[in-house]
């Protein structure tokens, strides 16, 4: 007689939903991604690509909510990234959310120049463009000083291709360094504002960050 009710409890209850993962709780995780690393790169023929996805996800993930170091995982990458590759799309996902501004600049502009390299370029389709893009936009977003002066000059001139998605990627990628850092791009690109400002911007270098002074809105608790 108890079971109709209970049903119906089971049913009417709600899954208590928390603003963390598993993967914020790890005890060890620099030592969790190396070995799981370690599997990956020593894995046979016969794993199947998907379960090899997972786990390239896996790992990219807690390097970049942990910001942990695996310099040997960016040039695992590079064997992934080019257009025709199965599941491009998410490999440069993975490429994008294990950066952080802790990786010294050089191994991850190393990824930026393969990208660039495979992906944006004149004989490329528009969308593959379109994506490569992007995706180093999503990138440098995260570590702005693995971009430098001619490789922006090269990829901001498609701002005037034929294509409106790769326009508006191109244009995307200025307004980020607009932001970031505006001395690495041409005069006629940083916009009147940011050109009138200049003196003040201060580019942050490798390992540095920006201290407030104060909390915004602090004041209103006085």
């Amino acid at each position: 007689m108890l079971f109709p009710f209970c049903l119906q409890t089971f049913k009417d209850s709600k899954v208590e939903v928390f603003n963390f993962s598993a993967i914020h709780l790890l005890n060890d995780p620099q030592g969790f991604t190396e070995k799981l690393f370690s599997k990956l790169r020593d894995s046979p023929k016969s794993l199947p690509f998907e379960m090899k996805i997972m786990v390239m996800n896996v790992i990219s993930r807690v390097i970049g909510i942990h910001k942990l170091t695996l310099l040997s995982f960016y040039p695992f990458l590079f064997n992934y990234l080019n257009p025709h590759q199965q599941e491009v799309t998410l490999i440069l996902t993975f490429a994008a959310q294990s950066t952080h501004e802790l990786i010294p600049p050089e191994d991850i502009e190393a990824m930026v120049k393969t990208i660039a390299n495979n992906f944006v370029a004149d004989h490329c389709a528009p969308e593959v463009i379109t994506v490569g893009l992007n995706s180093i936009r999503e990138i440098c977003s995260r570590n702005p000083l693995a971009m430098n002066s001619d490789l922006l000059k090269d990829l901001t001139e498609y701002k005037d291709y034929k294509n409106k998605g790769v326009v508006m990627a191109a244009r995307s990628l200025i307004q980020l360094f607009r932001d970031k850092n505006p001395e690495l791009l041409h005069r006629r690109e940083r916009g009147k504002f940011v050109s009138e400002n200049m003196k003040e911007f201060k580019k942050l270098q490798f390992g540095e960050s920006l201290a407030l002074e104060s909390l915004p809105g602090v004041q209103v608790i006085f």
